[in-house]
């Protein structure tokens, strides 16, 4: 379908050397996107752009930035429209629930360092990569932001111990996206994907075959999520023929049948600021 056809438009992915990120960067890619892919350390980025290069045939770009850091996201956006000339779509996909420089505990013993670096990485850049691209996106008069949140921000899953800054710092996104769908249309559309327990290679602690099947009895689809799911609603929202939808939640989660019990998962220790697992 030409509506979906993206060549001509050239996009930036955040979070986007490994997981969901290097996915959605490879399906717009794939769709006829240039791509400015883009995640903090430099090497792992050079060869995940290589690799949607050689894949995909299009103009790839890789910016290292922390999108904490408005400085870096200036430099990114201002990369992205030298080489390219334009900017067309955002994703903002950069998120986890423990990183390099935090980690994830319940609230009472959450100490400020790791609550303010949690909402920084999960909802601040959200806020400072869209701001870097909207002037261009306006002065096109088009443009498509995409946010990745997590059913920790909704009523899909129970608050588990543990995930309450991840979950309020993505429910914050939540209502971002229709406040900026809100102020910037009708030249910018933005919208959210919402994934659900998505597949991560990496050996995760409680990621065991017998944890994943406890789970996949949750979810109608009968199998647990995998990076393309994710990217295929990414595609959705960035293409021209879903140009009237804008401030939309999509879950992208296989039809949850019911939601998790409350409590603290054991073995958090593990996940990276770049994981994929937003569910």
């Amino acid at each position: 379908m030409a509506n979906f056809d993206l060549t001509g438009k050239v996009a930036i992915v955040t979070g986007a050397s490994e997981g969901i990120g290097r996915g959605i960067a490879q399906v717009l890619a794939e769709a006829g996107a240039d791509v400015v892919m883009s995640s903090r350390t430099q090497a792992t980025l050079d060869a995940a752009a290589a690799e949607v290069r050689a894949a995909t045939g299009r103009r790839v770009l890789a910016v290292a930035a922390d999108v904490t850091r408005a400085a870096d996201v200036q430099h990114l956006a201002q990369r992205a429209k030298a080489e390219f000339g334009r900017i067309d779509i955002l994703v903002n996909n950069a998120g986890g629930n423990i990183g390099r420089t935090f980690k994830r505990a319940p609230l009472i013993d959450m100490d400020e360092h790791d609550w303010d670096e949690c909402v920084n990485l999960n909802l601040k850049s959200v806020w400072l990569c869209s701001k870097a691209v909207a002037p261009t996106m306006m002065a096109q008069g088009r443009g498509s932001i995409i946010n990745l949140s997590t059913m920790a921000a909704t009523d899909h899953e129970a608050p588990r111990a543990g995930f309450s800054a991840y979950g309020a710092a993505k429910a914050g996104v939540n209502r971002l996206t229709v406040c900026m769908a809100t102020e910037w249309g009708p030249a910018i559309r933005v919208n959210c994907v919402i994934p659900g327990f998505i597949d991560n290679p990496k050996p995760t602690p409680g990621r065991t075959p017998e944890a994943i099947a406890q789970r996949v009895k949750s979810i109608a689809a009968g199998r647990i999520g995998k990076n393309e799911d994710v990217a295929a609603a990414v595609l959705f929202f960035a293409a021209d023929a879903t140009e009237w939808i804008t401030g939309a939640m999509l879950p992208v989660n296989g039809g949850i049948k019911s939601v998790q019990p409350a409590g603290l998962p054991t073995g958090g220790a593990g996940i990276t600021r770049g994981d994929v697992a937003k569910g």
